[in-house]
């Protein structure tokens, strides 16, 4: 009994304290006000952004760094944008599907993000009415400091509180998950 009580502590503590030694390689701030959210966070990787910046933009690498994405799609693209479309699907039935323009800047090491489109296939998700960010790169020494923004407005609804909490949740998780992929691509 002593054993299996010991395990099932264990089982229940140590999620949390692996949460809270992951996300201390990690600098992020999520703020919410009414229908509004941003999310801010950053980490520092070995490598030039020269060499990120092409890494990060690469349309056949996204959905090694987008967890959760059902399919991707290219819509359309120019010299120095593209238009890629994103299917994320939950619990077996909630769908979306949002369709984002991504523009490279080369010489300041930005790719900024545009919502374009957005559709769910269910009420009960919250309408996205904008959303707008990019994935910043600094060189720090012979290191790089990358941060990712993104600000977004939902319809005022009885679930946008919900929904802010699973985003808030969603880019904790996309950072490790943005980490890891640059650790492993970055030579």
């Amino acid at each position: 009994m002593k054993v299996t009580l010991r395990i099932l502590i264990l089982a229940l503590i140590l999620p949390i304290i692996l949460s809270a030694y992951n996300d201390e390689e990690f600098d992020y701030k999520f703020i919410q006000a009414d229908t509004c959210c941003s999310f801010r966070g950053s980490f520092i990787v070995n490598c030039q952004p020269g060499v990120l910046i092409d890494l990060i933009y690469d349309y056949d690498k996204i959905s090694e760094y987008s967890p959760g994405v059902k399919t991707l799609e290219l819509v359309r693209q120019g010299e120095d944008w593209y238009e890629v479309a994103f299917t994320y699907q939950d619990l077996l039935v909630l769908e979306n599907r949002s369709v984002w323009r991504r523009t490279l800047n080369r010489e300041e090491n930005t790719i900024e993000f545009e919502l374009i489109s957005n559709w769910n296939n269910t009420d009960i998700i919250p309408e996205l009415l904008s959303s707008t960010g990019h994935y910043k790169l600094k060189s720090e020494n012979d290191e790089c400091l990358v941060e990712i923004f993104q600000e977004c407005k939902l319809h005022r609804g009885l679930l946008n509180d919900a929904y802010f909490k699973k985003v808030k949740k969603g880019g904790t998780q996309f950072l490790r998950v943005f980490k890891d992929f640059i650790e492993r691509n970055c030579d």
